[in-house]
């Protein structure tokens, strides 16, 4: 049976998943945003129409750079797990060379 996953590896992994799934959705708003500006005439882009494409690609900036706060968190986690790990390996190695 495999051991349970601590609390950090538990933060590890979900950060991971989140970051995973806001780079899909910055994808997703790119793409939808590349679309919108590809069909609608130059005219139609005007007033509220323009505000709500200029908000859209300011939401997919915001989406993108979240994502990659999250990878910069995951990496910090993923470090944090290793060296997690080193040090009980070590703790477990003094202590069975206790007399």
């Amino acid at each position: 049976m495999p051991a349970a996953a601590t609390p950090i590896e538990t933060a590890r992994d979900r950060t991971h998943t989140i970051q995973q799934e806001l780079e899909v959705a910055g994808a997703e708003l790119h793409l939808a945003n590349a679309a919108l500006e590809s069909s609608l005439p130059a005219a139609a882009r005007q007033g509220d129409v323009g505000k709500a494409l200029e908000q859209n690609a300011a939401i997919e900036e915001k989406v993108l750079e979240a994502a990659e706060d999250l990878q910069a968190v995951t990496e910090l986690l993923a470090e944090e797990v290793a060296q997690r790990a080193w040090l009980e390996r070590e703790l477990a190695i003094a202590r069975s060379a206790r007399p």
